[in-house]
């Protein structure tokens, strides 16, 4: 009897035991990880672990509003250019800045044979010294060399949003990128891609003597495509339509 008296008490000792270490219904769950916070401009996918961080969004000195236009443009001179399609494309380029909006700021941005990596050969300004500067710039590209593609889509996005903010987010960007040949850096590729597309810089391409559907179709505001020099130029001149008022096309 006593046995059995001392069985039961010890079973409902471990019952105990056990209904106090399961949570109570009515207890709140623990508390969620704070979010991190994501700059309006900029998507989760842009500020996330693993991609370059974004452009800080503070004013930089010497900051005014302006509501100037900028138009980037990314000048492919790799070897597939060589003979005939480069002399074509440094005469259409040259005639596009030359015509363009003399309130129109520009920059040059090139991949060739001289600067096979991709470099910033002339920043975003404007007036005659400028485009002079622009002129000289075009006329001395060489073809050779690969596709960096998605270097240039990020050194463009980058200088076009540090002028964007100078102007205190006033004024008008684009991108306008001038090519004949798919990316030779396709992982870089996708993310200046998507770096683009987050801070809303948007992309014109002009497919020069192109055989296939380019990739950059997909992610443009406007795809044209050129087969010789004039229309080279007319589908450049295409990419500032709206922005046309002054300049001598």
């Amino acid at each position: 009897m006593c046995k059995t008296i001392c069985f039961m008490t010890l079973v409902a000792v471990s019952l105990g035991v056990t209904s106090c270490d399961r949570p109570r219904s009515g207890a709140n769950p623990p508390p969620s990880r704070e979010q991190d916070f994501a700059s309006p401009l900029v998507s989760s996918e842009v500020s996330g672990k693993g991609d370059p961080e974004p452009i800080p969004s503070t004013t930089p000195p010497g900051s005014h509003m302006d509501p100037s236009s900028n138009a980037y443009i990314v000048f492919d001179g790799s070897g597939s250019m060589a003979g005939e399609p480069i002399e074509e494309a440094r005469r259409a380029v040259t005639a596009f800045v030359q015509a363009a909006p003399t309130d129109l700021n520009l920059g040059l941005y090139v991949f060739d044979q001289n600067h096979q990596g991709g470099s910033e050969l002339v920043p975003l300004g404007r007036g005659e010294k400028q485009r002079a500067q622009l002129r000289q710039q075009i006329a001395g590209i060489s073809a050779g060399g690969g596709t960096p593609l998605g270097a240039a889509l990020r050194a463009g996005t980058e200088s076009l949003m540090a002028r964007f903010q100078q102007q205190l987010r006033y004024g008008d960007i684009r991108l306008i990128v001038v090519t004949d040949g798919e990316a030779t850096d396709p992982r870089t590729f996708d993310k200046s891609i998507r770096y683009a597309r987050d801070y809303h810089v948007p992309i014109y391409t002009v497919g020069f003597r192109v055989r296939e559907e380019h990739a950059l179709r997909r992610f443009s505001e406007a795809y044209l495509t050129a087969n010789d020099e004039q229309q080279l130029l007319n589908a450049m001149q295409e990419t500032l339509a709206e922005l046309d008022d002054d300049a001598d096309f």
